[in-house]
């Protein structure tokens, strides 16, 4: 847990360096709100790198299980099996196995020499494997079924994986034409509704009030102030990204913080779309 408070620490530094900058740079515009949102950037690169590194531990994990049913299944012994496969390049995963190779070579129990080099690897998926990998040898369970077993439920858990990240896209196209279908609402409304609203003639409010003609001299000298409406608008569009980022990562990935990374494409894209037509269209 100090290890990834730690590690979220000083991405979270980062980004709160680069909020601070931002904000100063936009402070008298329309965008200062979008410094707010400069510290999440930071943060959900540090999310997918820590997020990508476990992808891959569990994808040569699959493997490596593999690899070491085969070699059992040719009849050799299980230290000289790790020792084989530990010379294997399995990425970010090679320095665990040799150092399970090792420990196993040394007299270390297999069971505690797995618990030993895997609990530490932020991974469910891996550290079930290993669990029921342990119980099942106490159990009395042979090597090469065990990994056998193991090498299939690691197959099936991705490719369900897989199948569900398939039948989201079509969810997740639809978020996106959504978000974008509002945010040409609002490009629409600027363009069309807004000047016929400050067109329309001010209100007569000397004969609502009677005929109280210094009420109405009052009135005429203070104008009403004109309303900055791509201010509003922007702030609007930002506030729909932050949210419908988060729902799309929920059902696509089944989770709110994978959801940032939709938040930053639609809130860039949207924004530069927005003040592009606006700056050409809209009325000046």
């Amino acid at each position: 847990m100090n290890e990834d408070l730690r590690y979220y620490g000083k991405w979270a530094a980062l980004g709160i360096a680069g909020a601070v900058i931002a904000f100063i740079i936009l402070q008298n515009t329309a965008f200062a709100m979008t410094s707010f949102i400069v510290p999440l950037v930071p943060l959900m690169y540090a999310y997918y790198l820590k997020n990508a590194q476990i992808k891959g531990l569990e994808e040569n994990f699959r493997v490596f299980l593999d690899d070491l049913k085969d070699l059992l299944q040719a009849g050799v012994n299980i230290s000289d099996a790790l020792a084989l496969t530990a010379r294997n390049d399995y990425g970010s995963l090679s320095i665990y196995i040799k150092k399970l190779a090792a420990k196993v070579r040394l007299g270390i129990p297999f069971e505690k020499a797995m618990n030993q080099t895997f609990e530490k690897v932020n991974s469910p998926l891996i550290k079930k494997i290993v669990l029921v990998i342990n119980q099942s040898l106490r159990a009395g369970g042979n090597f090469m079924q065990i990994f056998s077993v193991s090498t299939d439920y690691v197959e099936k858990v991705e490719r369900l994986k897989n199948q569900r990240k398939a039948r989201t896209t079509s969810a997740i196209v639809n978020s996106y034409v959504m978000f974008y279908v509002f945010v040409m609402i609002i490009v629409a409304i600027q363009i069309f509704f807004v000047p016929m609203l400050e067109q329309q003639p001010p209100m007569d409010i000397t004969a609502i009030a009677g005929g109280i003609t210094n009420l109405g001299e009052v009135v005429a000298e203070e104008q009403a102030p004109k309303v900055n409406y791509t201010e509003h608008f922007t702030r609007l569009i930002i506030v729909q990204a932050l949210f419908a980022g988060p729902m799309i990562g929920k059902i696509s990935e089944n989770s709110f913080v994978a959801g940032l990374k939709h938040s930053v494409i639609l809130l860039s894209t949207s924004l530069l779309t927005y003040i592009t037509i606006i700056s050409l269209l809209a009325p000046k």
